[in-house]
């Protein structure tokens, strides 16, 4: 943090701060002086929030942009320097108004001293913490570009492996789901965090769920033409949710997993949504073999960061899941809970809340 750098209305929020502080010190003043308020009075008051305040603050401000001063010892001395003015100034004005003398250039330094110490550490630390949060914002912003940088390739592989199966059998196939596939792509990176610019991670940047089912159906098409019968996938979705918002391309990594590690012929998935009080409840089951002791212990384990485990580290890496897990709880402080049915099968359920619609 070299300068001092505030937003516009950051600064109206400064001034209005500090002309509040400024007017309750004055009037506090000339009641314990017991003098009755007059317009007189105002005036001293409202210049010395104006000349004493908010002209040297802006001053001083506009001196550490326009010379670009570095050094925080000149920044306060800059401020110093233009607050001690305006006190000088005040001192004078106040004199035609009230039976006051005006203020030398020594008492003006010894008012001036601890305001501007204390303007000036009051803003950098407000700087210090803003600049602390914007840090943590990039940070998670990185880390979710990377989680997306590693998802895209891995369905993409997956997905070219499907398709190229149809390139000689069924050519016309193989072309709708080509087409399928091109509209996956585009989805996944318009809306990926690679395409975000705002560190913040807004909200407003995720999408529709009627959105991500359109394209979700359209990756299921894919795996439903590699295994034809073998494969069955069902959604059951409450329609009053469809304009609920999520991040994109959580699902898709979940049936994948469910499809890759099933290993139950026919394979049979389901994937519902629907509403648990101020919750989204987000389930993908099939009638599989189920996760490994292993796998539910991790996941139920509060000390595994799933977002530093690397991948292959152990027989059975459940890669679209660790990722998901990881975006879950960067972009919406949820969590994935793994467990198997009663049947056998897996499941992977995760919560979001209710609430905030799509623009």
């Amino acid at each position: 943090m070299k300068n001092i750098r505030l937003q516009r209305n950051e600064q109206f929020v400064a001034l209005a701060a500090i002309a509040l502080i400024s007017l309750t010190i004055s009037i506090t003043d000339w009641l314990q002086r017991g003098m009755l308020p007059s317009f007189n009075i105002l005036l001293s008051a409202v210049s010395a929030v104006l000349f004493m305040y908010w002209l040297p603050m802006i001053i001083g401000y506009l001196l550490v942009i326009k010379f670009k001063i570095n050094r925080w010892f000149l920044q306060w001395i800059s401020l110093f320097l233009s607050i001690s003015l305006g006190a000088f100034v005040w001192g004078e004005i106040r004199a035609l108004f009230l039976p006051l003398q005006g203020i030398g250039f020594l008492q003006a330094f010894l008012i001036s001293l601890p305001w501007s110490t204390m303007i000036f550490v009051a803003v950098k630390f407000y700087l210090a913490q803003k600049h602390l949060k914007l840090e943590q914002q990039l940070r998670k912003q990185a880390e979710i570009n990377l989680l997306h940088a590693q998802l895209n390739p891995h369905f993409l592989f997956n997905s070219l492996n499907t398709i190229a199966s149809f390139a000689r059998t069924q050519p016309t196939r193989c072309e709708d789901l080509v087409h399928d596939l091109a509209a996956v792509l585009r989805y996944s990176l318009s809306q990926s965090g690679l395409n975000q610019t705002n560190a913040s991670i807004p909200k407003e940047a995720w999408v529709k769920l009627s959105d991500e089912l359109v394209i979700l159906n359209k990756w299921c098409d894919i795996e439903r033409g590699r295994f034809g019968d073998k494969l069955n996938i069902r959604f059951d979705i409450d329609e009053a949710l469809l304009d609920e918002i999520m991040p994109a391309m959580l699902l898709q990594p979940l049936i994948e997993n469910a499809i890759k590690h099933g290993k139950s012929i026919p394979l049979h998935i389901w994937i519902t949504v629907q509403r648990d009080g101020q919750y989204m409840t987000f389930n993908v089951r099939d009638n599989g073999v189920g996760f490994a002791e292993s796998d539910l212990a991790n996941a139920h384990s509060k000390n595994t960061d799933i977002r530093h485990k690397r991948v292959g580290q152990d027989k059975v890496a459940h890669f679209g899941l660790e990722i998901t897990q990881a975006r879950l709880e960067l972009e919406a402080g949820s969590r994935l809970e793994l467990s198997n049915t009663s049947e056998g099968g897996a499941s992977v359920e995760f919560k979001l809340q209710v609430g905030t619609m799509a623009c």
